[in-house]
């Protein structure tokens, strides 16, 4: 019996979390709002908009991480120099701090340069002779840099929304009220004013 409400749980708690990502699914690559503001932060695939930066950035990685291993030989030395000149890479994170990545090349440029470091430098800690918490504080380092892009990122986003006639109201903002009014209607976000029926009506339309 226990067993049985158990899986029902996990059922349900899975039914949700699909609905909560059918919910997102407007953005759910591109990670922006459904706006031509933010046209230059995607790639646009047939009908499908893919977030440059997540698409770029760790492709970028996995593809560095992959070559590394079959084509350098990974000798003590070459992994020290790896290490060192991983950290070149990471200079363009200049251009996100000078909100230059609202150029699509030069965003694009900093997430292939980026990803190319996060790449090195996980190959030379993974396989240097490190202790383990060693290991374990060079990769809370990427974590760090990762960390750090988002919020800027984030930042840029709430700037260009907190610029637009809607002024950061997603509830009437034409790129995400979609979004926003399922996840009232579904019950992953409590409305604070209008009512259901209102919001039922405008997700119907």
């Amino acid at each position: 019996m226990k067993n049985i409400k158990k899986m029902n749980r996990l059922k349900h708690k899975l039914s949700r979390l699909k609905l909560f990502l059918s919910d997102f699914k407007p953005i759910l690559l591109s990670h922006h709002p459904n706006c031509e503001k933010f046209s230059d932060h995607v790639y646009h695939i047939g009908k499908y908009k893919f977030c440059i930066g997540c698409f770029t950035f760790y492709p970028t990685i996995a593809v560095t991480i992959l070559f590394s291993i079959l084509f350098i030989d990974l000798t003590i030395t070459n992994l020290v120099f790896i290490m060192v000149i991983s950290n070149v890479f990471f200079l363009p994170l200049i251009l996100n701090f000078l909100g230059l990545t609202k150029y699509k090349a030069l965003k694009v440029f900093s997430k292939i340069s980026i990803g190319i470091g996060v790449g090195l430098w996980l190959v030379a800690v993974l396989f240097l002779p490190f202790h383990i918490i060693l290991k374990i504080l060079f990769l809370l380092q990427v974590n760090f840099f990762v960390g750090v892009i988002a919020y800027i990122r984030a930042n840029h986003i709430k700037k260009d929304c907190l610029k637009c006639e809607y002024h950061s109201d997603w509830e009437n903002c034409p790129g995400m009220s979609e979004v926003v009014q399922k996840l009232y209607l579904h019950g992953f976000k409590k409305r604070k004013e209008k009512c259901h029926d209102n919001m039922e009506k405008k997700v119907q339309k």
